[in-house]
């Protein structure tokens, strides 16, 4: 069932398709071993006859290119020095919401493409890679991957008032989450909110392209 809700949470981010999903270590190696072009694992710690952590070390001896994103209720020091340490690219926590995996994937995107479209890399590209969202600037709660997936999807769209419930399904974004985003923008200036006063009911907020900004 777990593996489920993942397949799913992955298969919801553009970009990424699920090859296939193993309940131990041992049938991961073998997976890894029949399939070469595996970019990504997201493994747990929690495993029978082999644990995540052996089997990450297993990968870097015998599997280079294979990247690994944690998913696991294992908070042990430790533990998650250890993954950090044999190139875990994140670390996620159970339980996690849609929004974090989601930020994961996209950095993890990112960086699939810096080493994979482009021969050379620049200091700035690097920085843009490692930076962790609280230091882009940003209000807690906005991640820099996400706000871009939201400006690029109003930007792309010519009508002048959004559809939230459109923008919200094709980035699989939750209509909380969006509001969140969309009031950002507006307090920069780059959004106008509204409030809308219907039949009986509570109001609502309608967001428009600003008239003076372009994002």
């Amino acid at each position: 069932m777990v593996a489920q809700i993942n397949r799913d949470y992955i298969q919801r981010v553009a970009g990424f398709k699920v090859a296939g999903s193993v309940n131990n270590g041992l049938k991961a190696l073998e997976f890894l071993k029949k399939h070469p072009g595996i970019d990504l694992l997201i493994l747990d710690v929690y495993m029978p006859k082999m644990n995540g952590i052996e089997m990450l070390e297993e990968i870097r001896r015998n599997f280079d290119s294979v990247d690994v994103i944690f998913v696991t209720a294992a908070k042990e020091k430790k533990v998650i020095q250890r993954g950090l340490q044999l190139g875990a690219v994140d670390y996620l926590i159970k339980p996690f919401t849609f929004e974090r995996i989601c930020q994961a994937l996209e950095k993890y995107k990112a960086r699939y493409e810096l080493f994979h479209t482009i021969d050379g890399v620049e200091q700035n590209d690097l920085d843009q890679l490692f930076r962790a969202p609280s230091a882009s600037g940003l209000p807690k709660g906005i991640h820099p991957l996400t706000l871009e997936k939201i400006r690029t999807w109003i930007q792309e769209h010519q009508d002048a008032e959004l559809d939230l419930k459109t923008i919200g399904s094709t980035l699989s974004v939750s209509m909380v989450t969006l509001r969140t985003y969309l009031d950002y923008l507006a307090g920069q200036g780059e959004l106008e909110k509204e409030i809308r006063y219907g039949g009986i009911g509570r109001p609502s907020y309608i967001y428009k392209k600003s008239s003076t900004t372009t994002i």
